[in-house]
């Protein structure tokens, strides 16, 4: 929880008649020379899925970096098979400038390696 809601971070939630169907957080990326980039972590409730909840924390995180003075905005990790929020980041204008092969280890899609295995 602390992770989520620290005090280097400010949280954010979209909700609706009282139930909450995503949440933010939104941080500088870096410290120092790299602290006018932004960071952000996401999360929609399952229930919520294709009802624009992310796109609308997402612009609403850009909005609010924005006026808390960053100037561009870093997502560290974006995991390659969560295909829906690939798309959704590349048409809010977000580019995939690398990936990390095997760096995921998901639970049901592709390769699970044990640290022996290596």
């Amino acid at each position: 929880m602390s992770y989520w809601t620290g005090e280097d971070r400010a949280t954010f939630v979209a909700e609706e008649d009282g139930k909450i169907l995503g949440t933010y957080y939104l941080r500088a990326n870096q410290l120092g020379g790299g602290s006018h980039v932004a960071n952000c972590g996401y999360i929609t409730a399952a229930e919520a899925a294709g009802r624009g909840i992310a796109g609308s924390m997402c612009e609403h995180s850009l909005k609010r970096a924005r006026k808390m003075g960053f100037r561009a905005m870093q997502f560290n990790l974006v995991v390659s098979t969560n295909e829906r929020a690939v798309r959704l980041w590349q048409q809010l204008g977000f580019e995939i400038v690398g990936t990390l092969p095997k760096a995921f280890a998901h639970p049901s899609r592709g390769e699970r390696r044990r640290p022996s295995d290596v």
